[in-house]
Order: structure tokens, then C-alpha cells, then sequence
């Protein structure tokens, strides 16, 4: 009986699959009659995958691909999943291959292909330069589907740079004159760029990121100089030894150079908004820059533990004021070896305004006079109205109670908002929040919050407009809090503190 109950099972849900396919083909048939724009926005709304197997159902709908604007092929769209490592001859690099062939052949084979307008056109994947013949083929499609926003990342995994003969060599000339003159964005990963003679330049050209890229600064300079209405640039990983552009990148707004080690940046550039940057760069020079509002400094060294006798960053922090001097807003993640350096400005931050720091701290300091350069800091930065202050976890423990005093110092004219994260009781950190709650004249509001919301793992850099977005550390969190309330909940400030 259980036997013939299971057999009639199955024949039911056999005849209910058939039906869902025949009524899925139905629809898709009636989909197709719908004006090219209709049909195009309705599969906007559906992720790649979904629009791929829909297209199954019918041969006509294999066509109807083309309408997808945005064409993001990664091993997640084919494989659903992520391999911790490859090599070329990984089986999954010939199949990722084969099925992006299989999937643009059609488009590319059919007289709708020069009608068709695509939004994106992404490859991310583990190739180089033996599989040139397919990425060519790409390319073209991209370039005559009239792509707006190209990336070709070929860095997944890698855990070098490898060998400068495994890139693949970026035909720049596909991209130059008309045939790229519907490229806004171009993002390129672990490949090889050489200017063409007589390049003339991604004609509109707003966004260029550039991860593992081989290129010389000749053709760097070029390159950017030839992209005249460019407004983002980034840099990470790239073999340069400077940045160096003696002509004006007129339109340029946002920049980005990461992981580079260059003798010196140095860009005439009068609309720069927003400069991120790290700690291997001997000298910056963006004194013309007037606009020049935001800047983020990111420490790779932020978790090494180095002697500050032999710290290699003396050449960076004394001379950021006078590197980038128009700054209003200055976000630094780092470490505390890093922060007396950056307390040992030889110049001031006169138009500073809003200063952020996360800090790594672990079981540092082992006194006071680490904290307290923080009063150091806020002379440099006379102007400063905004400060936040967010500590990553600190697993350290000093013996309570303890005498806690004010740090001496100045007083500060400008300074009307503090807030606090990671709280605790290393020493030094009551003493200078005493001396901001005593000696800011003009101080609003000041936030102690007892918990971290500190990643060490990440660069992900936490501000108080994120509050309630990240979930924080739960260590030491209570006695945090009762050590800020016995320390720092007097009176006198009790129309400024708060402590969550």
C-alpha cells in the first residue's frame, strides 16, 4: 500500500512539474509581445541568474537576453559559490569559460547585437593571459553592446602579484575614439596596460580603479591626462614608484591610492574632494588641491607590532598638514605607535573641522602619556569642532579604584561635539575625556559609549552617523560602563555627558 501511495506521488508531482513548465513557456511567449522597453524594464528587476533560467524555456527567449542591462558574470552567477583557491588549470576556469561563451554567443551571433545597450558589463574571475583569445572576445561584445560600466577583475584568490607574463594585456585601442565613447566607468583587475600610439583617450571616461595592474608611470600619466573629464581615480597594488602629474586633471574629485609604495604623490587637481591613502608614501604634495574637503588615512600596519624607535612613518604624519592643508575632514584608522607620530605634527590643521580616528589599542598603553597625546593633537587642530574617538577592543585590565585627574592642557575654543566608543578604563583615556569636558569652552555634547565597534580584520572604519547599524563587542561592556559612571558622571557635566 505505503509502496503504490509513493508511486502516485511521484507521478503527481512529474504531471504538476510539467504543468509549471508548460505555463512558465506560455508566459514567457506572451512576455515576448511586449514592446522591447516594457520587457527590458521588467527584466532589469530580476538578478542575471533568474533571467538565465528563464531564457531556458524557449529558444526565443535566448534572444531576450540581450534586454538584461547588466551582465555580472562571476563564479557566484555560474557556480553559486566560492573556491578558496585557484590556478588556471583549475577545471572550473575551462567551464566558467564555457559558460559565459555559451551564454554571449547567441547575443553576439545576431543582427540585435549593435541595438543592444548594456548598463554593466562585469567579468571577475582567476584568468590571464592564456585565455586572451576569450577575453578579446568579451571585450568586443562589451565595446559594441555599448557598455557604460566595464570590469574585468582577474584577482580573485590571488594571494601576489604573480608573474608580470600570466596578465593579460589590456587592448586599451578598443576602448579609444568612438569605440569607447559610452564607457563611464572602466575597473581593471590583475592585468597589463601599454598605450597604443597615438591613444586618444577614453573619450568619456568618469571612473577608472586600477587593482594589480601593471603599467609605467609614462603611460599612467598619459592614460589620465587623455580621460579629460575623469573625476575617480583609484590605485591599489600597483608597481609605481610615483604619482606624479605635472598637468592639471581638471575634473578629477575623488581619489584613492592604496598599497602602493611611491616616492611621492603629487597632483594638480583644484576640484579634489576626497583623498584615501595609507602609510606607504614618502611624500604628498596636494597644496594646490583648494577643495580638498575629506581625507582617509587606513593603516596596513595598524596591527604589526613595531618599536616607535623604529617606526618608517616619521616622513608621513609630521607633514599632513602641510600635504593637505584645506582639509576638513580627516578619518584615520591606526594604531598607537601611529598616533604619537601623528600628535608630533611639526605644523597645524588650520581648516580641520571633523576628526575621526579609530583606534587598535589591544592591551596598550602601559601609561598614561599615550592617551594624552591626544591633547597634543587637538592644539594642532585649532579649528577642530567634531571629534569622535572609537577604540577597538581593549583586552587590558588596570586595578580599580584609581586617582583620576584631568590631563593638563589648554583650553579649546572650537571643540562642541565628542563621541566615544570602546570606553574603558586604560590608562590615560578618563584623563583626557576629563580634560575635553573641562577646558572645551564651547562643548554641547559629549557620547561615552562602553562598547567597541571595532573590526582589526577589516578596513572598515566605524563614525557615529553608523550608530545602531553595527553590532558591537560584548567584552567587558559592564564594566566599562561603571567605570565611565564613577570616573567621569560628576555634576558639572551632567548637561553634557551622556553615557549609553
Amino acid at each position: 500500500m505505503d509502496k503504490r501511495t509513493s508511486q502516485e506521488r511521484s507521478v503527481r508531482n512529474k504531471r504538476d512539474a510539467s504543468t509549471r513548465v508548460e505555463e512558465s513557456k506560455v508566459a514567457a511567449k506572451q512576455l515576448q509581445l511586449l514592446p522591447p522597453d516594457v520587457l527590458r524594464h521588467i527584466l532589469s528587476r530580476l538578478s542575471l541568474k533568474e533571467v538565465v533560467r528563464l531564457s531556458t524555456l524557449s529558444h526565443e527567449w535566448i534572444r531576450l537576453r540581450i534586454c538584461h542591462p547588466d551582465l555580472v558574470l562571476t563564479q557566484k552567477t555560474f557556480f553559486g559559490k566560492t573556491v578558496a583557491w585557484r590556478t588556471y588549470q583549475h577545471p572550473e576556469t575551462t567551464e566558467f569559460i564555457t559558460k559565459v561563451d555559451k551564454l554571449l554567443r547567441p547575443l553576439w551571433s545576431t543582427s540585435t547585437t549593435t541595438t543592444t545597450t548594456l548598463d554593466k558589463f562585469v567579468i571577475k574571475f582567476c584568468l590571464g593571459r592564456r585565455h586572451k583569445y576569450h577575453i578579446d572576445k568579451w571585450i568586443k561584445f562589451s565595446t559594441a553592446s555599448r557598455s557604460k560600466h566595464i570590469a574585468l577583475d582577474f584577482t580573485m584568490e590571488r594571494t601576489s602579484t604573480g608573474r608580470e607574463s600570466d596578465k593579460y594585456v589590456f587592448p586599451l585601442r578598443n576602448l579609444g575614439g568612438p569605440n569607447g565613447s559610452c564607457i563611464k566607468s572602466l575597473e581593471l583587475g590583475y592585468v597589463r596596460l601599454k598605450l597604443p600610439p597615438n591613444f586618444c583617450g577614453i573619450t568619456n571616461l568618469t571612473k577608472l580603479a586600477l587593482n594589480k595592474v601593471s603599467i609605467n608611470e609614462a603611460d599612467l600619466d598619459s592614460l589620465l591626462l587623455s580621460c579629460a573629464f575623469l573625476e575617480s581615480l583609484s590605485i591599489e597594488f600597483c608597481s609605481l614608484t610615483s604619482l606624479c602629474i605635472r598637468q592639471e586633471l581638471s575634473r578629477l574629485q575623488c581619489l584613492r591610492v592604496r598599497y602602493c609604495h611611491l616616492e611621492m604623490i603629487e597632483l594638480h587637481a583644484p576640484n579634489l574632494a576626497k583623498f584615501a591613502f595609507d602609510e606607504y608614501h614618502r611624500q604628498i604634495v596636494l597644496a594646490e588641491c583648494l577643495k580638498l574637503s575629506e581625507a582617509t588615512f587606513v593603516s596596513n600596519l595598524r596591527l604589526s607590532v613595531i618599536n616607535i624607535a623604529d617606526f618608517e612613518l616619521n616622513y608621513t604624519f609630521p607633514k599632513l598638514p602641510t600635504a593637505i592643508p584645506h582639509v576638513h575632514k580627516l578619518v584615520a584608522l591606526l594604531n598607537f605607535v601611529q598616533l604619537v607620530r601623528f600628535s608630533n605634527t611639526q605644523t597645524s590643521f588650520i581648516n580641520l573641522r571633523h576628526l575621526n580616528m579609530n583606534l587598535e589599542i589591544f592591551n596598550e598603553p602601559y601609561d598614561t602619556s599615550l592617551f594624552l597625546v591626544l591633547v597634543n593633537i587637538l592644539q594642532s587642530a585649532p579649528l577642530l569642532e567634531e571629534l569622535e574617538l572609537h577604540l577597538g577592543r581593549y583586552t587590558g585590565s588596570f586595578p580599580s579604584p584609581r586617582v583620576t585627574k584631568a590631563a593638563q592642557g589648554p583650553q579649546h575654543h572650537h571643540l562642541n561635539s565628542v563621541y566615544i566608543s570602546g570606553f574603558c578604563d586604560a590608562l590615560g583615556l578618563a584623563e583626557v575625556t576629563l580634560y575635553m569636558l573641562e577646558n572645551a569652552t564651547v562643548l554641547e555634547r559629549m557620547v561615552v559609549d562602553p562598547v567597541s565597534y571595532g573590526d582589526p580584520y577589516t578596513d572598515s572604519i566605524y563614525s557615529a552617523s553608523k550608530a545602531g547599524s553595527r553590532k558591537g563587542a560584548s567584552y567587558n561592556i559592564s564594566r566599562n560602563r561603571v567605570f565611565a559612571k564613577e570616573h567621569l558622571d560628576r555634576e558639572q557635566f551632567g548637561h553634557i555627558l551622556t553615557i549609553l
